[in-house]
């Protein structure tokens, strides 16, 4: 089991698959819900089996993959990869440095060893920020007996689609509901665009909000203003991230060594120091603000109305605003233009 924003759905579709399985013979003590780390919660009683069980990328045992065709060693948690059958279960999101996210991760870096994850995110050759969903599919695909129940969910949360099949045709499927959930058409792009993280885990660090930005980017004019609001309880959240934003570089310097050497939390402090070469960035976090300001390069404002001041003085008042209240689970595209 894997993430999953609407819980009561996870508890449905386990007690489901389980009461599935026992009308097909097989007795709840044959069955273990493996959780990821990110995954909600389970009562054994309210889901109908006695064991469930939680990975832990530190400690867990794991195994390593002889069939991995990764340029580094692979090691996926031991009853995963024994299991006769295989079922994974989350929702399928979003992701807009990746692509999609969730369900997709579930077996891969979800299951893996710590070693194994950095290893799929750092020192990487030849490697692009696209290579790492198409990476984590195919480590799940070459399993045999893996399917999948996942869901695509409205932005309230609610299930817009379910399917159920082998792993890759599963993911293949949710896509469709995904860009239907999540999809909307704009008009023109804005001088000022205020947009939200959208919560936990989202907005939990500065590393994970970044991930949201590019959501924008579509709404928003060139030189235009973005004001993000993301809380950041955990702060900046990485330290590797951090490194690259405190070095100072300019961002054609680190994409040459991207190009060289591959890394996610490379990739994603690059985007930010870009970002701010053709946007003005407010920034509305609990991060102190010397080290929004001075590290991460971006203007600190104490609340999103402060920010929203301070940018309508720079470029008038007459400009216009576009709102984004969950970038994480919003797909902006450009209406197509009518034709006389």
């Amino acid at each position: 089991m894997g993430p999953c924003s609407n819980l009561q759905l996870s508890l449905t579709a386990t007690r489901c698959l389980v009461e599935h399985l026992a009308n097909h013979g097989i007795s709840s003590s044959s069955i273990a819900v493996l959780r990821t780390v990110d995954a909600p919660d389970l009562d054994p009683t309210l889901v109908g089996v006695p064991t469930i069980l939680s990975h832990d990328p530190l400690s867990s045992s794991v195994v390593s993959l002889e069939q991995s065709r990764c340029s580094f060693p692979v090691s996926l948690n031991s009853i995963f990869a024994s299991a006769d059958l295989r079922i994974a279960l989350g929702e399928l999101k979003p992701h807009h440095m990746l692509g999609y996210s969730g369900l997709s991760d579930v077996v891969f870096p979800g299951l893996a060893s710590r070693d194994s994850e950095q290893s799929h995110l750092t020192n990487r050759k030849n490697f692009m920020v696209t290579d790492l969903y198409t990476e984590r599919v195919g480590m799940a695909s070459s399993f045999e007996n893996l399917f999948a129940l996942g869901f695509a969910l409205n932005p309230d949360l609610s299930p817009a689609q379910i399917a159920l099949a082998t792993f890759q045709d599963c993911l293949e499927d949710l896509k469709k509901g995904v860009q239907v959930a999540c999809k909307r058409r704009i008009g023109r792009s804005a001088d000022i665009v205020v947009m939200s993280a959208g919560g936990k885990p989202l907005d939990e660090s500065l590393a994970h909000a970044v991930e949201t930005l590019p959501a924008a980017l579509p709404a928003l004019k060139r030189d235009g203003v973005l004001i993000v609001a993301a809380e950041c309880s955990s702060g900046y959240g990485n330290a590797e991230f951090y490194q690259w934003c405190a070095e100072g570089k300019e961002p054609r310097y680190l994409e040459m060594r991207l190009r060289r050497n591959f890394s996610y939390e490379g990739y994603k402090a690059t985007f930010l120091l870009r970002l701010q070469e053709k946007h003005r960035v407010y920034f509305v976090s609990t991060i102190p603000d010397h080290y929004v300001e001075n590290t991460f390069h971006m203007r600190p404002a104490g609340t999103v109305n402060a920010a929203l001041q301070s940018a309508q003085r720079s470029i008038g008042s007459n400009s216009t605003i576009s709102v984004i209240p969950n970038a994480g689970r919003t797909i902006l595209v450009q209406a197509a233009e009518r034709t006389t």
